[in-house]
């Protein structure tokens, strides 16, 4: 006799619940709230979530003003969320924000790395679910353990986050003799390329491709990657994973043979489908996010400076290559909040730039990131070192055209790891080997030696040395400035009067 289980699958919806465009103000077919009539649920059918959820959105930005992701909780809750995992992003507002939202979601949270060591937040490793049909589902909950490198220390003073493999290894052995299906919920993506195994990255933040390979689930639901991915296989497991911002969800099915003629009862199929968020919306969340969405876009669309030239993006090869107006004002906010010698700073993979009349929905909307400062002492080589990481971002084709390196397109898009330098003269040759692409560092008109001493600006992420920025971990710090950037940016516009301290 065969046995089905249906489940539905949506992580890295970064607080996208309703179907709002928050750059513009118009509808997006997008949004939890867009999905919710999809999913068709009965007794033999599960819905999970992989995490990153309560960060991520101009909305999100302002429950956590407000301190509270309840929300969040109450949307999930409409949807029939039987289990969910966590984020790395989950932990960006802090410790009060987290309990706020998993406090309030009724389905419990599966993370077999992470534990509240106060024990407020019931976090549990995994759990067995058994179906109408009789199936025994096991789900067994992960995520990245890089939150350790990435995320704010006192973020975590309550949590802890353990090592991926060794906390899954003891919870799988455990649970796959005790079920029919096993199915993992991993916040990470892939380290190899899905489908020819080639290796893309050999850090540790993304091991998918190695737990499908050496763990038998029958099905790897994952994230972190933002990933449109489905219908996949790796040493027979059955993979998928969702892009971001709650655009697409994912449809599993997977079949049960019940033993028979001597044999154990086995899963004899798994398909999984990519779907997108759209078409009708469901009344009870509308109903909900009505008040609160109509609160964001009053906070967004709120006045707060003016260029007198619009500061507009290009296309990310282009202003690596020639600089970019917009990098350049982050990083005179930067400079400004921090009273740094030097200032780096990145672009989100999708800009939307700014016009001469600037609202808080462009300032949230071009800088995308829960960012807070962080000051650094950096010798010339340190800065020497970032530069030549950079210059990685450059490539050719076959006929030596220039384009963007592999290293930043995969195994995820990360434009975001291409830093802009305030503060002084340099210049790349991009045919040059990779470590030797600088050409030109002054500082002041004179060559930087590989002694001399800088303060440097960046954000936390870069200053956590992700990004293949590892040597900026162990530069002193000098200070921590722990204000969101989003707020720095307001301040500084609230703090020139004169619309020349905008002036190019």
């Amino acid at each position: 006799m065969r046995k089905t289980l249906k489940i539905y699958f949506t992580s890295d919806m970064h607080g996208y619940m309703a179907p709002v465009d928050y750059a513009t103000g118009g509808r997006k077919e997008a949004g939890l709230a867009n999905m919710i009539p999809h999913f068709q649920k009965d007794g033999n059918t599960l819905v999970l979530d992989g995490g990153d959820t309560i960060q991520g959105s101009p909305f999100a930005y302002l429950q956590a003003q407000a301190g509270s992701a309840k929300l969040f909780a109450r949307c999930m809750n409409l949807a029939g969320y039987d289990y969910v995992t966590l984020g790395n992003h989950d932990f960006n507002y802090g410790y009060e924000y987290l309990a706020s939202y998993l406090e309030n979601l009724h389905a419990p949270c599966l993370c077999a790395n992470i534990a509240d060591v106060t024990g407020r937040l019931h976090v549990l490793p995994s759990a067995v679910k058994v179906t109408e049909n009789g199936l025994r589902v096991g789900v067994i909950g992960i995520c990245t353990d890089f939150i350790n490198v990435w995320e704010k220390k006192a973020n975590l003073t309550k949590i802890r986050v353990g090592d991926v493999r060794a906390a899954l290894a003891p919870v799988y052995e455990k649970l796959r003799p005790e079920t029919d299906v096993l199915i993992g919920l991993y916040h990470g993506g892939f380290e190899c390329d899905v489908k020819t195994g080639r290796v893309l990255s050999t850090t540790r933040e993304n091991i998918g491709y190695e737990i499908a390979r050496d763990f038998g689930f029958d099905l790897l639901l994952t994230g972190h990657q933002h990933m449109a991915l489905a219908g996949a296989e790796i040493a027979g497991t059955h993979v998928a994973q969702t892009p971001a911002n709650a655009e697409q969800y994912v449809e599993a099915e997977v079949v049960w043979e019940d033993a028979a003629a001597g044999r154990p009862g086995r899963v004899v199929g798994c398909s999984t489908v990519l779907h997108p968020a759209g078409g009708i919306t469901d009344p009870r969340a509308a109903e909900l996010l009505a008040e609160p969405e109509r609160q964001t876009a009053v906070w967004l669309d709120t006045p707060k400076g003016h260029f007198e030239k619009p500061l507009l993006p290009g296309e990310h090869l282009d202003m690596a290559l020639h600089g970019s107006s917009i990098a350049d004002f982050f990083n005179r906010v930067q400079l400004w909040a921090s009273g740094a010698e030097l200032s780096t700073t990145s672009l989100g993979n999708e800009v939307k730039g700014f016009g001469t009349d600037v609202t808080v929905r462009d300032i949230v909307s071009t800088y995308i990131y829960p960012n807070t400062l962080v000051v650094k002492e950096v010798t010339g080589e340190a800065l020497r070192r970032t530069l030549e990481r950079s210059a990685e971002y450059f490539d050719t084709d076959e006929a030596g055209k220039l384009r963007v390196s592999r290293k930043f397109l995969e195994p995820k898009i990360s434009h975001y790891n291409f830093d802009y330098v305030m503060g002084v003269d340099y210049g790349f040759d991009w045919r040059r080997p990779e470590g030797s692409r600088v050409t030109r560092l002054l500082y002041h008109g004179k060559p930087v030696e590989p002694e001399q001493k800088f303060t440097m600006v960046m954000n936390n992420y870069r200053a956590s040395g992700t990004g293949g920025y590892e040597f900026l971990r162990d530069c002193p710090t000098v200070r921590e400035i722990m204000t969101d950037m989003v707020e720095l940016i307001v301040r500084y516009f609230e703090a020139q009067a004169e619309e020349s301290h905008f002036r190019k």
